[in-house]
């Protein structure tokens, strides 16, 4: 899989990046390591760029070909052969443990590249119901929710009051910033619930993608939350 360029700078896909994806642009990147490669494709031109060595860039951009959930644009470059795999298929930095929405690969002769492309932060937006808070089922009848805006916002439930803040992707991981909330008081089981909601998203360090599709926010305590998207 991946790895951040060997470096914690923050990557290009903070909340503007977030804007960019939904926006419908239609430049692409993909990025691997052992051994750091980088790709970049577009309408015109797809275009690799390997640790050692010159970049190959393959123009006008073949017409792809269709393999399940998965896009292949092949040719020859320089005499050898070159492929770019595209899938739809969720794929988990090794380092960061970062996600992407896509997988990536990258053939070119008998090299084969594998890493990860898309941006992360599309993983993340939409409303999620929060199903369990470190591994224990929400209380009854209780809707707790967290809500990812593509303007680097986010707002939500905590099962008695509305919260809201903000939030930013690095290279390391996804935090929030300050909270705030309304001040209602409800039955000991909801504020709990809420405590422990708004607790964890403080000190939030990272996300994950679940097999089934679920969110895990990751407390860099070691606490989970576990939401499913809102229909």
């Amino acid at each position: 899989m991946i790895r951040f360029a060997r470096t914690t700078t923050t990557l290009a896909i903070l909340v503007a990046a977030a804007s960019a994806a939904t926006a419908g642009t239609d430049i692409f990147r993909g990025r691997g390591n052992e051994p750091f490669w980088s790709m970049e494709k577009t309408a015109e031109a797809i275009t690799f760029q390997p640790m050692d060595g010159r970049p190959v860039t393959l123009a006008p951009v073949p017409a792809p070909r269709k393999d399940g959930n998965a896009e292949i644009y092949a040719a020859t470059v320089g005499g050898e052969a070159f492929a770019l795999t595209i899938a739809d298929t969720v794929c988990a930095d090794t380092m960061s443990g970062m996600p992407f929405p896509k997988s990536v690969t990258v053939a070119l002769g008998a090299k084969t590249f594998s890493g990860c492309g898309g941006e992360p932060v599309t993983l993340l937006l939409g409303e999620w119901m929060i199903a369990e808070i470190d591994g224990k089922p929400a209380v009854a009848g209780s809707t707790p929710t967290v809500r990812f805006e593509p303007d680097g916002k986010l707002n939500g439930s905590g099962s008695c009051n509305r919260f809201f803040g903000s939030y930013a992707l690095t290279g390391e991981g996804l935090t929030v910033g300050e909270l705030g909330s309304s001040m209602m008081m409800c039955d000991e089981p909801l504020m709990d619930q809420e405590r422990a909601v708004l607790d964890i998203l403080k000190v939030l360090g990272g996300f994950a993608i679940g097999e089934d599709g679920a969110l895990i926010l990751r407390g860099g305590d070691g606490r989970t939350i576990t939401a499913r998207p809102v229909a």
